[in-house]
């Protein structure tokens, strides 16, 4: 059996740069009565991070670095610690949790639907269908993630 790819120290050192960077997130689904949905989705939205890497721990298989990704998600951090610009350090967090999968025909769509765990999603839904941010932000992120997952699965099975 061979042994799984895991991915290289420097990928995981900028991830867990971007989540220390994004910790306002936490204090905001705390105290904000109509973000407190944004962590559920958080955790909907990254589902197929941590399916890819259990499968990947079950059947290894190939996987490479994606470094334009983790270059991006590096920018958009730098650039939101020096604006103070905190959405952009929401958007280098989800691209550099989207630089844990490997590219997929959905991957892009399924990286637009960040948008529903960060607090903009509120500030955006609050103007436009106050009523329905939470709804709105758990389908926004459940539902290309399921299909995500499900891509995942069925090009798994397509490879001998």
């Amino acid at each position: 059996m061979p042994a799984m790819q895991r991915p290289q120290l420097v990928t995981i050192l900028i991830c867990v740069y971007c989540v220390l960077n994004a910790s306002d997130l936490v204090s905001t689904w705390m105290y904000s009565s109509r973000d407190s949905s944004g962590a559920l989705a958080l955790a909907l939205w990254a589902s197929p991070v941590a399916v890819f890497w259990y499968r990947q721990w079950k059947a290894p298989g190939p996987w490479e670095d994606r470094p334009f990704l983790l270059g991006l998600a590096l920018l958009c951090t730098f650039q939101g610690i020096l604006g103070s610009l905190h959405v952009l350090g929401h958007i280098g967090l989800a691209l550099a949790l989207g630089s844990l999968v490997p590219p997929w025909p959905l991957h892009p769509v399924w990286l637009a639907s960040s948008l529903s765990w960060m607090p903009a999603l509120d500030w955006f839904g609050g103007r436009f269908f106050p009523d329905y941010v939470a709804v709105v932000r758990i389908l926004a992120a459940a539902v290309p993630a399921w299909v995500l997952i499900r891509s995942m699965q069925a090009g798994s099975r397509s490879v001998p």
